[in-house]
């Protein structure tokens, strides 16, 4: 026997209608699968009171009281005991509104000309369990939830020791071409483990704050290459905008490399400029367009930058291709970079 057999089930109903609260008290006392103990208030604030008080398995709640009408009077006694399930009781005329009522979180309606004992006793088990099946799913999710989030951490701890290892190791290298393949490889990971740092703290675990992360990549890359404040601004044009993992990520590889090459090759000799860092989300926010660009030297007007035979920007090209996206350079105010791009789903 299962637990809604082994003891009465405690139900409160909220009907002001003395003969429709009659009926239903009629119906289950004749109830012959399960016993039903019956509480009864005709004010919505009597029956908040008893929700209050607990011992509560089923709520029957009609919509049009005294006190409280409509969709308000089921949004009060949800906030008021929301694990607790409700059913609510309609008449022919506002079956509508207890439809909006179950959209809102109610586990049933019963229209009251149309009700039997059979009826009434199968809605009230029927809205026991969804209700228990239901919290069982939510419970389920928050679980997973906590080891996705514990995972990332993880990750990103993870990421942030190989990072530190890069750098204590990069302490011993004097060949100075070692020591850039060094860190450029060390400020990859570190945009990586920045991303799981991200997703481990944000509300949606499969989302990101796409604007903060590239004010935190591209504010550590300016310390990574030790750039002055009276020396090289910054200045970044972000949309508020949520991103994917899969498309965060190699958006953000691809501003380590082209920053980290503006901040190498556009300013020598202690020069002063800006390096301009935009995502700008299309009217129809369908597409996105990266922009990353410098007014410094400038890209060199003899060389193609899809076969530049350099790792960082073969790289940019590969997660471009990956973006199913486009890329294209102008030369005309320094080194602009503009890739077109949507979402990867």
């Amino acid at each position: 026997m299962n637990e809604m057999e082994d003891k009465p089930i405690k139900v409160l109903l909220v009907e002001d209608n003395p003969g429709d609260a009659r009926l239903i008290r009629e119906m289950l006392s004749e109830a012959r699968s399960a016993q039903f103990d019956l509480k009864y208030a005709d004010l919505l604030s009597t029956g908040l009171e008893r929700l209050a008080a607990g011992e509560v398995d089923v709520l029957l709640l009609d919509l049009l009281l005294p006190d409280s009408h409509g969709l308000n009077t089921f949004a009060r006694a949800y906030a008021q005991a929301p694990e607790i399930p409700i059913v609510v009781l309609t008449g022919i005329d506002d079956d509508t509104l207890a439809v909006k009522a179950v959209h809102e979180g109610a586990q049933d309606y019963l229209v009251k000309e149309q009700l039997d004992g059979n009826l009434l006793e199968r809605s009230i088990r029927y809205a026991i369990e969804r209700k228990r099946a239901v919290e069982q799913i939510k419970a389920s999710l928050r679980e997973k939830e906590i080891l996705l989030r514990e995972l990332h951490h993880r990750v990103k701890n993870n990421l942030q020791i190989i990072c530190t290892l890069l750098y204590l190791q990069s302490g011993y290298i004097k060949d100075k071409e070692a020591f850039e393949m060094f860190r450029d490889s060390q400020n990859r990971i570190k945009s990586m483990a920045l991303i799981h740092d991200k997703l481990y703290k944000f509300k949606d675990l499969g989302k990101i704050d796409i604007a903060e992360y590239i004010r935190e990549l591209a504010t550590d890359l300016f310390h990574s290459y030790g750039v002055k404040p009276d020396g090289i601004k910054l200045r970044i044009n972000v949309h508020e905008v949520l991103l994917g993992v899969d498309t965060a990520i190699p958006i953000g590889l691809i501003i380590n490399e082209l920053v980290s090459n503006s901040l190498k090759h556009a300013f020598p000799d202690g020069k002063k400029g800006t390096i301009r860092v935009e995502l700008l989300r299309s009217v129809n926010e369908n597409s996105f367009t990266l922009i990353v660009g410098d007014n410094g030297l400038g890209f060199p007007k003899d060389l193609d930058f899809r076969n530049t035979g350099t790792l960082g920007l073969q790289l940019v090209i590969t997660l471009v291709e990956q973006l199913k996206g486009t890329i294209e350079l102008d030369r005309s105010r320094g080194t602009e970079f503009k890739i077109t791009f949507s979402e990867v789903y």
